[in-house]
């Protein structure tokens, strides 16, 4: 994130005394520190109601090294639990739950604790076909015939290793995200960044700003949204409908109503640990009448034993 800020930024200070000092989030782990997650999903979808519900996954994450450049993380997915009956029924949400469980991904940090890759990528990708062919293979046994082939086109794009490895990498940047930033209690920044299409095949401007709400000897409070380009996100709209199926005529684009898209996140730092103690990200999107909401809460549930 700190990065991000040196590169393309505008600062927007907010009333801030002159001596108010300025507050880094970043990481204070040792080497064989271990913690425990907890991953809470909240989906709400006007379109799909039935698909309503929460999701918890538990993550075990073991610091293996730890030096002035940086850290080197273990973190591995517990089994996920969703609440939605219907839901936990679909092969699709099944097998993406399934899939990346009790597979350890080698997260490398930097010396701030900012997320900066996947080590063992070439370790995990076949490891991650293997179970989703299992997985998929099994599901689509039970379809008939003439819907076969058409579920397994769609659901190798959705759970391909590649898109896995992309969601569950994005949970973990999620929680790391703000290691880096250094700001003074009421302090805000802003910043024009390039997001990654969640359909792939390019990226979404977009408008990021972070601020520090609050802080204490023991913690901070900041809060974050992001704003994307409407232009951008109607070109995923057709994006979509062409993957689809669909081929919607520039006539009709123009009647199509405009889809927005917004994240808003609210973090809790623990200065002391140098971990989130919480964090709550919702994007929300709507297209016309349709909402929807994709909800991720993280929580420490236990810290590092020192």
């Amino acid at each position: 994130m700190s990065r991000i800020f040196l590169l393309v930024f505008s600062f927007v200070l907010i009333a801030v005394p002159l001596f108010a000092q300025d507050i880094l989030i970043g990481a204070k782990l040792r080497a064989g520190d271990e913690f425990r997650l907890e991953l809470i999903r909240i989906r709400e979808n006007t379109a799909q109601p039935q698909q309503n519900g929460k999701s918890r996954t538990v993550a075990k994450v073991r610091v293996l090294t730890a030096n002035s450049e940086g850290y080197v993380i273990e973190w591995m997915f517990g089994e996920t639990v969703i609440e939605n009956a219907l839901a936990a029924a679909d092969p699709i949400v099944a097998a993406a739950s399934k899939a990346v469980s009790d597979i350890p991904f080698r997260i490398t940090l930097n010396a701030d604790g900012e997320f900066t890759g996947l080590a063992n990528q070439a370790e995990v990708m076949p490891k991650l076909q293997a179970l989703v062919d299992t997985i998929i293979q099994g599901a689509s046994t039970r379809l008939p015939e003439d819907q076969r082939k058409a579920f397994l086109n769609f659901v190798n794009q959705l759970l391909s290793p590649a898109a896995l490895i992309a969601s569950s990498t994005r949970d973990v940047q999620t929680y790391f995200g703000l290691n880096g930033v250094e700001l003074a209690a009421g302090e805000a920044a802003e910043a024009d960044l390039q997001v990654p299409s969640p359909l792939g095949g390019g990226v979404i401007p977009a408008k990021f700003r972070v601020q520090m709400e609050s802080a204490t000897p023991d913690s901070s409070s900041l809060k974050t949204t992001t704003t994307y380009e409407a232009a951008a996100l109607l070109r995923m709209t057709q994006s979509l409908a062409q993957q689809a199926g669909a081929t919607i005529p520039p006539e009709e684009l123009k009647k199509m109503p405009p889809m927005e898209m917004s994240d808003d996140g609210k973090y809790l730092f623990d200065r002391t640990v140098g971990l989130m103690r919480e964090v709550i990200v919702n994007r929300r999107i709507s297209l016309g009448p349709m909402r929807r909401t994709d909800g991720l809460e993280i929580r420490l549930v236990s810290g590092p034993k020192r």
